[in-house]
């Protein structure tokens, strides 16, 4: 595969100072690899992309395999210093949905917390996903709480995956831009990625809350939590908090599993 790494060099590293790019042909697991090195005491910002991922990481535990050519997995690893940890994957997600569809041309939306799904609701299919993982920085320049060593991962699927057991059909990028590579994609995507995660330093996920409303796919519509919570999307609040009305008042949920009611 090509991989545009000097081209990445160059839009990262001004924003970025020490900023690189690793590319492996096989791994279990980006995520997993990056935490593993931050273990060692290895935290610079670093991009590391896997052309296979063999036990790649999902949300609650699930598991994300990537053969080579068919989806874009990839993990960066950033020191990020926030006050306010809330929302920061949904700010992750408007950066790839930007990079990905920025004239809103091809229904690519955002299901809180942490996946793509390309429209309409009705028949919503998943896109891609992002898991964040982060461990405490020993910098002595800023207090345990505000900074961590964060490992952003990130899959997309260019073909629809196919023998693998899923409660919908997925979408692959190639079916709404067919000359789509991982390559084209990566070099859009990660830009946007590190721009909005220096902008969440700054400013919170407040500075997000109207552009997410613009693209989130579960406003108004019935949604059951796997905590037993049923109710229509009212959006998120400047924390990320998802906001869900039921017959019993207004119910705010910071981390949980949500389904649109009777599409699983």
């Amino acid at each position: 595969m090509n991989w545009p790494i000097e081209e990445l060099y160059l839009a990262i590293e001004p924003l970025i100072p020490a900023f690189r790019a690793q590319v492996l042909p096989s791994i279990d697991s980006t995520n997993t690899e990056l935490m593993r090195r931050s273990k060692d005491g290895i935290t610079g910002p670093l991009l590391l992309i896997a052309e296979e991922q063999t036990a790649g990481k999902g949300r609650l535990g699930r598991t994300w395999i990537a053969r080579p050519g068919e989806s874009l997995t990839f993990s960066i690893g950033l020191n990020v210093s926030a006050p306010d940890w809330s929302g920061f994957s949904l700010a992750v997600g408007l950066g790839i949905l930007n990079a990905l569809d920025p004239l809103r041309q091809y229904g690519i939306a955002l299901k809180w917390p942490n996946d793509l799904w390309v429209g309409p609701v009705s028949s919503a299919r998943k896109l891609g996903g992002i898991l964040i993982e982060s461990t405490l920085t020993s910098n002595p320049n800023h207090s345990p709480e505000c900074e961590r060593y964060c490992v952003i991962g990130v899959g997309i699927n260019l073909v629809a995956p196919t023998g693998v057991d899923l409660k919908r059909v997925a979408v692959g990028l190639c079916e709404i831009e067919p000359h789509s590579t991982a390559g084209s994609i990566l070099l859009k995507v990660v830009p946007y990625i590190v721009q909005n995660v220096l902008r969440f330093e700054g400013a919170g996920f407040a500075a997000f809350v109207s552009e997410y409303a613009s693209c989130d796919i579960l406003l108004g519509q019935q949604v059951s939590m796997s905590n037993g919570v049923v109710g229509r999307a009212c959006g998120v609040n400047p924390r990320g908090e998802l906001i869900i009305q039921t017959h019993s008042g207004v119910s705010i949920v910071a981390s949980d599993e949500v389904s649109l009611v009777g599409m699983g």
